[in-house]
């Protein structure tokens, strides 16, 4: 299966207006590199690291991960 996180976190940052070093602060890492290896897909990123992703940039994780092309995506009870 294709790892969709890669440019589809790309393309949140892309629409933001926030830099690699505010949303690495947002999403308390120490690091903006780790930012960048996420975009790269260069690293696994975790599952709550994902959902923190999806709520900084109000975007459904199910969407990041690529099994719905709806970007606001919600599961239902």
């Amino acid at each position: 299966m294709k790892n969709y996180f890669p440019e589809r976190f790309t393309e949140v940052i892309k629409d933001s207006n926030l830099n690699y070093e505010q949303i690495a602060m947002k999403l308390g890492l120490k690091s903006k590199g780790t930012i960048s290896k996420y975009a790269n897909g260069n690293i696994d990123v975790s599952v709550s690291m994902i959902i923190k992703i999806a709520e900084l940039f109000d975007v459904s994780p199910i969407w990041l991960l690529g099994f719905t092309n709806n970007k606001h995506y919600v599961i239902k009870d």
